[in-house]
């Protein structure tokens, strides 16, 4: 059982967040896990449920976005004009799109390099500020997953550059304050799970479509919650293991072609990532909210993904507002990794694991 189980037992009436809204909780548990504890894999938790997540003095909270009125300011985009393509068809595509293969050995470590924008929010006594924070970040994942020579599975290089307002906000200080550059390494402590991203926990994945449909299904569960579609986990899940990873061909087919048949996802012209490259967006409504993986037209290879609102009541901010945004610009391979020591503070005990 993790943290993010604990607070779903509590809040089980939540509905899941978007991804936008969970990478950025992984971002600052990350870097608060560094300062405090061993961290488990950072960057491929699952998030079920109310999420409050208190980092630091400043007691930064991080919590599902609440109405606001439709006042100027921050990122927004056209409403999503649907294509006449089906997201079968985009998908088909995608499981075929030639791009640069890996064939990683198991101690070396695959490099992926990525821009994100996301939703950041911090109360205070009496005060709530937002913001979109944004990001580009680098990861050196050890292929096999195992720890490497300095007891790591990998590193994080993070770079947090200038904040963007959220709409109808201001941005605060405290959100250029964050500026700067880190380097940590990332730990884990606890069995494997749907989540792992290393090569060789991908590699064998289901490669058959029907197959990875009913694994997917069997691996994020919606938690018996009715208000929550399973497809919703389904879709959050497998988008969080194209996340920041490379998956091999096989498997990423399966798993493209296995999206392309789930129900109510639809395929959207002119979407955007988070670097400006334009693709189809493939994705479906949820809590108010359109989320999306990001298609090249012509290559039909994966960018990015992006969450635009599309009901403000549920959404929590005016229509065609963008909450989240990522651009996946480089994958590669590497035979070593930044020098990033696990402190003591860090490492993993017995306890620790679970």
């Amino acid at each position: 059982m993790n943290e993010f189980d604990l607070v779903n037992q509590a809040r089980p009436d939540v509905p899941p967040y978007d991804p936008g809204t969970k990478a950025m909780a992984r971002d600052r548990l990350v870097a608060a896990g560094r300062r405090r504890l061993a961290w488990r894999k950072p960057y491929t938790f699952a998030v079920a449920g109310a999420l409050v997540l208190a980092v630091g003095a400043g007691a930064a909270v991080f919590l599902p976005a609440e109405t606001t009125s439709a006042r100027p300011g921050g990122p927004v985009v056209a409403q999503p004009k649907m294509a006449l393509m089906s997201a079968e068809q985009v998908f088909d595509r995608a499981a075929g799109a030639a791009v640069e293969e890996l064939e990683p050995r198991d101690d070396q470590y695959v490099v992926t390099e990525s821009q994100t924008m996301y939703t950041s929010e911090s109360i205070g006594e009496g005060t709530v500020e937002r913001w979109l924070y944004r990001t580009k970040r680098k990861i050196w994942l050890r292929a096999d997953g195992k720890e490497d020579p300095q007891g790591r599975e990998g590193v994080l290089r993070i770079e947090t550059i200038d904040p963007v307002a959220y709409p109808g906000w201001t941005i605060p200080e405290k959100a250029y304050a964050e500026k700067g550059t880190e380097v940590m390494p990332l730990v884990y402590c606890g069995a494997p799970g749907p989540w792992s991203k290393d090569y060789t926990t991908l590699k064998g994945l289901p490669t058959e479509p029907e197959a990875m449909k009913a694994w997917l299904y069997k691996s994020f569960p919606a938690n018996g919650d009715k208000q929550v579609a399973p497809e919703l986990t389904v879709w959050d899940g497998a988008s969080e293991l194209l996340r920041e990873s490379y998956m091999p061909p096989r498997q990423r087919a399966a798993l493209f072609k296995a999206l392309g048949t789930l129900p109510g996802i639809t395929v959207a012209e002119d979407a955007e990532d988070a670097a400006g490259r334009k693709g189809l967006g493939v994705g479906g409504v949820w809590n108010g909210r359109r989320s999306e993986l990001i298609i090249d037209r012509e290559s039909y290879a994966l960018l990015g993904e992006r969450s635009v609102v599309v009901e403000e009541k549920a959404g929590g901010a005016p229509v065609g507002s963008l909450l989240a945004s990522t651009a996946q610009l480089k994958v590669s391979v590497s035979d070593t990794a930044p020098d990033a020591p696990v402190t003591e503070k860090e490492s993993c005990s017995p306890q620790q694991g679970g």
